[in-house]
């Protein structure tokens, strides 16, 4: 299967069908072009938000209102609400007179976005956040909604922005950044066409431009601008005679993304090649959705060629994948938390117990989603900068936080929490029925040796102590539960001892799935799937560490990896290597490596459990880095080998070959699977984004990206350096990654069950809650809503409804859910 392909491309200069007014023919000009301007801004980049909202924002508004006042015929298009609502709340007085501006049609909101986010790593859910939030904001302040998504800068598109993008009502796309591609994407040209349709994951399209030129393009020559050879020949590229061209802002040092706007002289000449020309082109002041206004409904137009497939950037974007690894690490647990935040909050409104805290949600879902900008979350921006970002993302964590605190109270407090010792309330947040490792910390005797946990049923389940503190213990436990469900489990002082299906010793690992044996080097050698006598490790080769170096970018470090680095043999990290058994519980057994690579230290915990998620190895590694011009990744050369790899991308997957040389390095979510029909081996994540496959049998996970920097950026030359902490995990399966249920074990690995200690009391919904059900695993439930009169259940990600909430004093959390720092 290709990643790409075209679908009914008609050459007709203008068909039967088209209306008049997307013809320049009409007018009584050869060709038609929509000028749209802009005045992008990067929100932190080169410099923090902080200058944004003191200098280049106030700037912007101010030199397009005077434009606007100025030239009748401009139209000036600004995307972003976050920017709007910053305008309001520092400069009012220009915000009034933005309003008069845009009901006049002559100030576009476009975009249709909370801002111009990356379209890459967010998750679905982000993304129709970002559109959702950005288009109640327009409505209420300016009566109208944004049709179009406007993304001059970002690095590279998933294919599900078709898909999102219709849902949400949106009609277009456009961009110029394709145009910054090193190789071409479609035969020998960066993009599929200038203008035409693109189909997403499920079908759906929505008509993009994507030769929009440079949108700093600010110093129109001196004449006719009608006559301009320039914009005929844009207009003659495509079959229809028509074009779509980005102008705007520019620095006088020539720098771009401050925001501003075009020179005075270049709108004074647009309007007089509108009024007054005599050249071949006809010229629009254009909205930046004006063009698939014109072609709407697209039904009608089946001249207009269809892309099939994602649209990446091959060379300035795989570096933003993964640098930064923090930011993405904050973003994908905010993402996390906002669900289980939700989920827990309809429960509690649908027990009338709590009201639902709309405000509260939508604050916190604000405040880290404006972070995903396309330097900020991509790792591009300065330091300074990260240290906005950083507060945001922890502030978010606190007060979804507080919202999952405050609706377990409420469902602890209508349950039976009676118990002999301590009673724990388990949340699962995850669509699914599942069986995991939850970890609690409760009140248990210091003399006591050892624990022990009863489900609501009463029976013994699989726990262990994994740290004490006096009297106070964290404990570790097998529960079941039901999808988006609370269970109250029963955790007692017991004896020590072992369980009968772990085994840690020397360097083997073993439970009833796998046998897990490391090498010399601390890495895994060969991983046996019990069930069917495979290894899953290609003989002679290891499941390890491996650093690429130099990792050598001269143009742009955070941004970029090129082919040429990941062709290089890896360096082994094999220094001063010490394997030594972690623990070896009745529920979970580790085994502990140290070593060092240079300056760095890397330690790795690889577990298998009884009990939990069986069928997964973890491999949790916290690494303290300190070199440079390093690409450190995790490689894995499989047993199992295909030509293509499945990734996951949000709400689909793709599907893409080995490395080559048009497409390398490449962004996907929770996980990635290689199989050959028969057997299959996925790589799964809890924060990472970089992958690449070297050859046929081989996946890499990108870890830590830190590039040279001899020529530019040089505050990049030591991105990533400190302290860091991921999990990745490997399953080994029968069949395909349907078959085996990919997508639910990437999911149960990122939203992991919460625990909260609770007072002993009766309740009438009992030991055990569920809130939803599903007939069938592959039809989980992917949002909870609340609308105006009851809580409903929805497959689709929906519009959230409100109220408030307070955390009761007397519930404590003890899981993992609290902000990470």
């Amino acid at each position: 299967m290709k990643i790409m392909r075209f679908i009914g491309i008609v050459f007709a200069l203008f068909s039967a069908g088209s209306p008049s007014d997307t013809s320049a023919q009409d007018s009584g000009k050869k060709y038609k072009v929509y000028m749209v301007s802009n005045s992008h801004l990067d929100t932190q980049w080169r410099w923090d938000v902080k200058a944004t909202i003191d200098d280049y924002l106030y700037n912007t508004a101010v030199q397009n209102l005077a434009l606007l006042e100025k030239y009748p015929h401009y139209v000036f298009n600004f995307e972003g609400a976050v920017k709007y609502e910053w305008i309001k709340e520092y400069y009012p007085h220009l915000f009034e007179r933005i309003r008069k501006f845009v009901a006049d049609g002559r100030w576009n909101i476009s975009g249709a976005s909370f801002e111009a986010n990356d379209p890459n790593m967010p998750s679905s859910e982000s993304f129709i956040r970002n559109i959702l939030l950005a288009q109640e904001f327009y409505k209420k302040e300016f009566g109208i909604k944004s049709k179009d998504m406007f993304l001059p800068d970002c690095f590279g598109f998933s294919q599900v922005m078709p898909t999102l993008g219709h849902h949400c009502g949106l009609i277009g796309f456009s961009t110029q950044k394709l145009s910054w591609r090193t190789e071409p994407l479609v035969g020998d040209s960066k993009t599929p066409f200038p203008i035409g349709l693109w189909e997403g994951v499920d079908g759906a399209r929505i008509m993009v431009a994507l030769e929009p030129g440079r949108y700093s393009w600010n110093e129109f020559p001196e004449g006719d601008l009608s006559a301009n050879e320039e914009l005929a020949e844009s207009a003659r590229k495509s079959p229809f005679g028509i074009a779509y061209r980005y102008y705007g802002n520019k620095l006088a040092n020539g720098a771009g993304d401050h925001g501003g706007s075009a020179l005075p002289r270049s709108i004074q000449l647009l309007e007089e090649g509108i009024t007054n020309g005599k050249g071949p082109v006809q010229l629009v002041s254009a909205t930046s959705s004006q063009l698939y206004e014109d072609y709407m409904p697209y039904g009608n137009h089946p001249e207009l060629p269809v892309f099939v497939g994602e649209m990446p950037l091959d060379v300035h974007a795989p570096g933003c994948y993964t640098s930064q690894a923090e930011m993405k690490r904050y973003n994908r647990r905010n993402e996390q938390l906002a669900d289980a935040a939700e989920r827990s909050a309809v429960i509690a409104d649908w027990m009338g117990a709590v009201p639902y805290p709309k405000e509260a949600l939508n604050d916190a879902w604000k405040r880290f989603l404006w972070h995903q900008f396309h330097d900020d979350l991509t790792g591009t921006s300065i330091w300074e900068a990260y240290t906005y970002s950083w507060n945001d993302e922890f502030l978010a964590q606190g007060q979804f936080c507080d919202v999952i605190l405050a609706s377990a109270g409420a469902a602890a407090s209508v349950m039976d929490t009676r118990a002999k010792g301590s009673p724990v309330l388990v949340y699962n947040p995850a669509a699914y029925s599942r069986r995991s490792l939850v970890e609690a910390t409760v009140d248990l005797p210091a003399e006591a040796e050892g624990v022990a946990v009863y489900a609501p049923d009463g029976k013994a389940v699989p726990a262990q102590i994994v740290a004490r503190d006096g009297a106070r213990a964290t404990v570790l436990f097998a529960a079941a539960m039901e999808p988006v469900s609370y269970a109250v489990y029963d955790v007692r002082a017991g004896k020590a001892g072992k369980g009968k299906v772990l085994r840690a010793s020397g360097n083997t690992l073993e439970n009833w799935v796998y046998k897990v044996t490391l090498d010399a080097n601390g890495d895994i050698a060969s991983v046996i799937d019990k069930r069917n006598g495979r290894d899953l490790v290609e003989k002679g080769k290891a499941f390890r560490l491996a650093v690429l170096t130099p990792n050598v970018s001269n143009r742009y470090p955070a941004w970029e990896i090129h082919k040429a680095t990941l062709d290089q043999t890896p360096e082994p990290v094999d220094t001063d290597v010490r394997i030594s058994v972690a623990e070896c519980g009745a529920a979970r057994a580790s085994l502990k490596v140290e070593r060092r690579y240079g300056d760095s230290r890397l330690v790795q915990y690889i577990r298998l459990t009884d009990g939990g998620d069986d069928e997964r190895i973890d491999i949790v590694a916290d690494i303290d880095w300190k070199t440079p011009d390093a690409l450190l990744k995790a490689e894995f050369p499989m047993s199992v080998s295909a030509e293509e790899a499945v990734y996951d991308i949000g709400i689909g997957n793709q599907r893409r070959p080995t490395n080559h040389q048009r497409a390398h390095e490449t962004f996907a979510h929770h996980w990635a699977d290689l199989s050959d029909g028969d057997y299959g081996i996925a790589v799964l994540n809890d924060s990472k984004y970089g992958w690449d496959k070297p050859a046929d049998n081989t996946l890499r996970l990108s870890l830590l990206h830190t590039p040279s920097t001899e020529k530019r950026y040089a505050d990049q030359r030591d991105l990533d350096f400190g302290r860091h902490t991921m999990t990745y995990s490997l399953v080994g399966h029968d069949g395909d990654h349907n078959r085996a249920g990919v997508v639910e074990k990437g999911e149960l690995l990122n939203q992991p069950l919460l625990s909260f200690t609770t007072p002993k009391h009766p309740g009438k919904l009992g030991r055990r809650f569920s809130f939803v059900a599903a007939s069938t695993r592959r039809s989980p439930s992917r949002r909870l809503r609340r609308p105006r009169t009851a809580a409903v259940i929805s497959s689709a990600y929906s519009k959230q409804r409100a109220g408030r909430c307070a955390a009761p004093s007397w519930l404590s959390p003890c899981g993992s859910f609290r902000p990470r720092r």
